[in-house]
């Protein structure tokens, strides 16, 4: 059993039926809601497919602790990449020229 959808020719209804699948493709027990007709057409659904690996089949998924592992091994060794690289980068305590074109300078004044 799947949800299937279908167009209505008589009326144009679009609607949606729970049924099994047919290979002729003429749904018999199927009529549209709003009119009661049994003429209608098949329309292409959308399918709906999940490519994700089980949970305990990998160390990220590993019995509902993903979220752990990697709070526990991956976020000390990023605050240390990250301390690493700011004692290293050499640039002080503000990192920014001041930048003050408002009071003085070429662009003061008037603005053209």
């Amino acid at each position: 059993m799947a949800f299937y959808e279908f167009e209505c020719k008589k009326c144009g209804a679009y609607y949606e039926e729970l049924t099994s699948f047919d290979e002729t493709g003429k749904y018999k027990g199927v009529k549209c809601p709003a009119c009661n007709s049994s003429r209608k057409t098949k329309l292409v659904s959308m399918g709906n497919f999940n490519f994700s690996n089980p949970v305990g089949t990998d160390r990220w998924t590993s019995d509902g602790q993903g979220h752990d592992y990697r709070f526990r091994y991956v976020q000390p060794k990023l605050k240390k990449d990250r301390e690493t690289a700011e004692k290293l980068s050499h640039v002080g305590k503000n990192p920014y020229r001041n930048i003050d074109d408002i009071s003085h300078g070429k662009h003061f004044g008037d603005v053209k």
